[in-house]
Formats: C-alpha cells, sequence, structure tokens
C-alpha cells in the first residue's frame, strides 16, 4: 500500500477519535498511533488526546537564549509589533521542565488556540486582549493560564531582568488547569509521510528578512538531517537543553499582516493580526528540498499544503518550525 494511501487512513482514523498509525516509508506502520503535531511514534493510542500546551515566549533580542525550543513538537513564529516576533512553542509529546521567558498573549494567538485545543500560558495582555482570550476560553476550545490569574504556574527566576525573567514547566500549567486540563481532546494532524511526491527543488538554505526581529536564515545538514538555524547570525540555541534547535521541517505561510487600529505602544507601534483562513503561498522545506505551493485552511481546521498539481506536500516526522509573514515578503536563498 502506498505511504499516501495510509496517510489517508491515518487521518480518517484520527478523525474519528481512534488510534492513527505512524506514517512510515513503504506502507509499514511501525506504531499503533502517532503525535498528531510530530508524526513520531507515540507511546499508546491514549497519549494522542492529551490537550496540548502553548507558551507565548519573547523572541527579541534580549530574550535569547530561550529555554524550551528543542522540546517542543512545533514552533509558530508570529509578527507582533515594531517588526519583532514571538514564539508559541507547542508542547505535548514531551514536558520540558524550563521554558521561557514567557510573554503576554496577543490577539492573533486566536487563530490557533481552539484547533489545538490547547492549554495557553502567558503573562497577561493589554486589557483588551485579555478580554478577548478570556471570553473565547469559556466555550472550552481551549484553557487559558495568565500569570495574573495563576501566579502558582510561573517563577521569576533570578539572574534575568524583568520582563524576561518570567518561566513556567509544563506540568505547572496542565497543574493549574486542573481537570479540564487532564480532558482528552482531539488534536487535528499535520499531513506526515517518510516520502511525499509533491513537485521540489534544492532546498537547502533560506533567509527570511525579518527586521525588528533579526534575519533568520536556514541550513541544511545532511549529517543531521534537520536544518540548522541562524537569527542575527547566530545559532538558534535552547538554554535549558543547552544544544543547538535544529527543526525538521521549515514552512513559511505568506499572509495578510494587518495592523490593529488603536493598539500602538510606547514606541508607536500597531500590533498586528493575520488572515488564518482562506488560501496563500507556502513555501516548505524538508530534507534539503524547497516545495513551493499553497497552503489552505478552513475554519478551526489544520493548514494543509499542496503543490501546483494538488499533490500533498507532506512533512518529515519531527519537529516543525512554522513561520507567518507578509503576503509580500521576499524570501533569500
Amino acid at each position: 500500500m502506498r505511504p499516501t494511501v495510509l496517510l489517508l487512513a491515518a487521518l480518517i482514523v484520527a478523525s474519528c477519535g481512534g488510534a492513527a498509525p505512524q506514517p512510515g516509508a513503504g506502507g509499514s506502520s511501525s506504531a499503533a498511533a502517532w503525535w498528531p503535531l510530530r508524526g513520531t511514534a507515540a507511546p499508546d493510542a491514549d497519549a494522542i488526546h492529551r490537550r496540548p500546551v502553548v507558551v507565548k515566549v519573547a523572541n527579541d533580542p534580549a530574550a535569547r537564549p530561550q529555554s524550551g525550543l528543542a522540546q517542543a513538537d512545533l514552533v509558530l513564529e508570529i509578527p507582533v509589533e515594531g517588526g519583532l516576533t514571538r514564539y508559541a512553542l507547542v508542547f505535548q509529546s514531551e514536558d520540558p521542565t524550563s521554558v521561557g521567558p514567557v510573554r503576554s498573549a496577543r490577539q492573533s494567538d486566536l487563530n490557533y488556540l481552539s484547533t489545538l485545543r490547547a492549554i495557553l500560558a502567558h503573562v497577561g495582555a493589554s486589557e483588551s486582549v485579555t478580554q478577548m482570550v478570556r471570553d473565547a476560553a469559556k466555550d472550552g476550545s481551549f484553557i487559558d493560564i495568565d500569570e495574573f490569574q495563576h501566579p502558582e504556574a510561573f517563577d521569576r527566576v533570578a539572574g534575568k531582568v524583568a520582563p524576561y525573567n518570567a518561566y513556567t514547566s509544563v506540568a505547572k500549567v496542565r497543574e493549574a488547569a486542573g481537570s479540564a486540563g487532564r480532558d482528552r481532546v482531539d488534536v487535528p494532524a499535520l499531513q506526515y509521510d517518510a516520502l511525499t511526491h509533491a513537485a521540489s527543488t534544492a532546498g537547502q538554505a533560506l533567509a527570511i528578512p525579518y527586521v525588528g526581529a533579526g534575519r533568520v536564515a536556514y541550513a541544511y545538514d545532511e549529517s543531521a538531517g534537520a536544518y540548522r538555524r541562524t537569527q542575527d547570525g547566530k545559532p538558534t540555541m535552547d538554554a535549558d537543553a543547552k544544544r543547538e534547535v535544529m527543526p525538521d521541517n521549515v514552512v513559511v505561510i505568506k499572509t495578510d499582516v494587518k495592523e490593529i487600529p488603536g493598539t500602538a505602544d510606547v514606541t508607536g507601534a500597531p500590533s498586528v493580526d493575520y488572515r488564518a483562513t482562506g488560501s496563500g503561498t507556502v513555501v516548505v522545506l524538508r530534507e534539503g528540498k524547497r516545495f513551493d505551493g499553497k497552503w489552505s485552511r478552513e475554519g478551526t481546521g489544520m493548514y494543509r499544503f499542496t503543490d501546483a498539481a494538488g499533490a500533498a506536500i507532506t512533512l518529515k516526522q519531527g519537529r516543525t518550525w512554522i513561520h507567518i509573514v507578509p503576503a509580500d515578503m521576499e524570501l533569500a536563498g
């Protein structure tokens, strides 16, 4: 049986709440279940229904190196004010003991939280966004853990200057969420396959020309089978794990990014939001190959990626780093 057929079967089974087989080369299924946001083997069919934990982590230069990056199943790098970006680190298969520095939520976080059925950990937000997040969480689609309501879930660590001294752990966030945090949920899966049949070109390198956040560059390391990442010319490191962060997949989603009126900070820079549904241009890197195509997403569903002929651009099993960038941003490499 072809891998794409197995993947389709896995997605159908997962959508029905059952255990999904791990996608593998040659049509083999080597596990009873696989992590929906990582594509690797899970210990059992129940584990894949754990609520993911999302931690908002700063990415301005003063915050680096951060902790928790190396253990995230998925990293969403989302534009905020002043040309900066902020991370949403998504944990389901691993429970790091140190994640941070934790910063505030943004309106744009509402674009993905209901999809992931996640527990959101953050340190406050603007008054309007705080109310948006709390109101949105009332339907139970995600759980809001704000330091101002749950100080027990956060530590202010010595040796760090505020606001870069707030840290947490996945265990503390889950404990603060109480019984709702232990609920089993269905997490929509990204599409994984050991092989992909979409059209590709060489994808050894890619650069994303952020201004405020600093230029990000990826270079494929064939021996590691993953991408080395630099920002402002420096390797992206995990301070707690004490190792370089190397994603297996890099996804750049181009979309409409707009300023939100009335949200300017003290420097005059307004917050931004992005269009998360419909379709647009996508660039995917995996295994030294580049795939140019289209992203699509409906409602609270998961992103899907296809090439010009409509073939699925699938991801390699492993860690994925997703960038949300303006539609007119020119990528290099």
